[in-house]
């Protein structure tokens, strides 16, 4: 008779705590492994970008000793005579050298000022 008298909420509460405790921890083994996926897939981001960051570094380190060579005067040299381009060192008064104006003004830093009279 005491089982016709309590409430369906008393008869299905175990149940019911039960059924949330079930949906909380697998809510929480979903999202540890979610983010477990996630940590795995940035690291292999990551190290995808290491890699092409190494790369990079190699074929820096080889175009600049490409171009340190080309610069070398004896590479020029040799270019100039395999091109044959009847090329020769300028003599001193075929040069002409440029000064920056940032030179100029630490050179002279008071400008020279003209006044003019008006009539």
């Amino acid at each position: 008779m005491t089982r016709r008298n309590e409430s369906s909420l008393a008869r299905f509460g175990p149940a019911v705590k039960a059924a949330v405790i079930c949906l909380v921890t697998c809510g929480l083994g979903l999202g540890y492994v979610w983010q477990k996926q996630q940590i795995a897939q940035l690291g292999r981001e990551i190290k995808g970008h290491e890699i092409r960051l190494e790369d990079l570094q190699k074929e820096n380190k080889e175009l600049g000793d490409t171009l340190a060579q080309l610069k070398s005067p004896q590479v020029l040299d040799q270019l100039v005579r395999q091109w044959r381009l009847d090329l020769e060192v300028p003599r001193p008064s075929q040069v002409v050298v440029i000064e920056e104006r940032a030179t100029i003004r630490a050179a002279n830093p008071k400008p020279h000022s003209t006044r003019t009279a008006s009539r």
